[in-house]
């Protein structure tokens, strides 16, 4: 599958009842980062595309969903577009919230480097991804690969706090979420919601990562042969020829 189909597949995955349940508790954590985000433009990357829950407790009116599927139909809000190739200028976007995309993508590092470009200074990115060190990393020993949200390359924490770092974002906070297996019995098996945040706390299905945005402000210092050079012409200079009519007197 293509990275475009991949996307879509989970876009549609969200609709399912474990995937609505995920997604719920992705929100819970969401909830309680945005209102500390402030600035004119959040741009949300996969995910629910028709979903006014998503975004709703940020502070930032202006809010852009970008979806690379070409099947999203004319009237979606959704901006159809490459990952890697953002149709949005440099320095222009105060966060970035993404939903499982780097694992279904072909080149992770570039669409990171992208929305780095594209965030303002001192901007935030939010990322969603699965955890493989968790039960659900584990479900691929019963589960078939193929399924979503299975057949992706799912990123290690290790590795996506790796590429953050290597592209320049600062880490902030990091937390995992939904402590129970993908089943269908989420109701009897909410006690593990619990013990999970208490006795394995960064072993949930899905993690989200903080990153900030930082510049690291350069005083230019003039080079040493700048002042060699002065001082070499100054000492050239011819020196003032003194009057003889000083000294004469009328």
């Amino acid at each position: 599958m293509s990275e475009t189909s991949n996307i879509a597949a989970l876009t549609e995955w969200y609709k399912k009842p474990i995937g609505a349940v995920l997604l719920q508790s992705e929100l819970v954590g969401l909830s309680g980062i945005l209102p500390q985000i402030f600035g004119y433009y959040i741009m949300q990357i996969g995910g629910p595309i028709n979903n006014d829950k998503v975004l709703a407790t940020s502070h930032i009116h202006n809010h852009i969903i970008v979806n690379p599927d070409t099947t999203i139909p004319n009237d979606s809000p959704a901006v159809q577009c490459q990952l890697d190739e953002l149709p949005f200028l440099p320095d222009s976007i105060d966060a970035a919230v993404l939903f499982h995309v780097l694992e279904f993508a072909q080149n992770p590092k570039a669409i990171l480097k992208e929305i780095y470009t594209t965030l303002m200074p001192n901007g935030y990115v939010i990322i969603f991804g699965f955890n493989p060190y968790s039960l659900w990393g584990m479900a691929p020993l019963w589960q078939k690969q193929k399924e979503v949200p299975w057949f992706g390359n799912w990123i290690s924490p290790r590795h996506m706090r790796h590429l953050l770092a290597k592209i320049g974002f600062s880490i902030g906070d990091y937390k995992t979420f939904y402590f129970r297996p993908p089943s269908t019995s989420v109701e009897r098996l909410l006690f593990l919601e619990g013990l999970g945040q208490i006795f394995w706390p960064y072993c949930g299905a899905s993690y989200m990562f903080i990153a900030q945005k930082t510049h690291t402000t350069l005083t230019p210092i003039k080079p040493l042969f700048s002042f060699v050079k002065y001082f070499k012409t100054a000492k050239t200079l011819p020196k003032p020829a003194r009057s003889s009519q000083c000294n004469n007197k009328n």
